[in-house]
């Protein structure tokens, strides 16, 4: 993958331009401001999102860190809440309403109209391992 150094002033320019909880990384920046990437507070789509598009989740999938239907939970007792969500295949994810996002982070402001940060959110059911902690494994 080709790579490309950024100075100072640039890296704050992006992490000025991001999207609080929803674009993590510079590279989430550029690709909505340099390839029009759709609306990431409506980062849903009505085609199959296993083909037409990638889920950030997919690094995960491909590196054995999580799999294709994997069920997440988002567990808030504060307010006795716990929400579903399952993980597809092309690394989106589906929320309880059917709906499909390629981030963690817009899936929990579409439940409660709230930014939260999705990677810490949601956990894997079957460990209560948080997709945060899974992400730190990235090779």
């Amino acid at each position: 993958m080709p790579k490309i150094e950024v100075d100072d002033e640039v890296y704050k320019a992006l992490q000025d331009e991001a999207e609080p909880f929803v674009e993590t990384t510079p590279n989430d920046v550029l690709r909505r401001v340099l390839l029009g990437t759709p609306d990431k507070n409506n980062d849903e789509t009505g085609e199959d999102p296993d083909e037409k598009r990638p889920g950030v989740l997919r690094r995960l999938i491909d590196q054995g860190l999580l799999a294709a239907g994997d069920r997440l939970v988002w567990d808030r007792p504060r307010i006795g809440e716990t929400h579903y969500a399952t993980v597809l295949a092309g690394g989106c994810i589906r929320i309880s309403t059917g709906e499909v996002f390629t981030k963690p982070s817009p899936a929990c402001k579409k439940l409660i109209d709230q930014e939260t940060d999705g990677w810490s959110a949601w956990h894997r059911e079957s460990n209560n391992r948080s997709l945060k902690d899974l992400r730190s494994e990235l090779k």
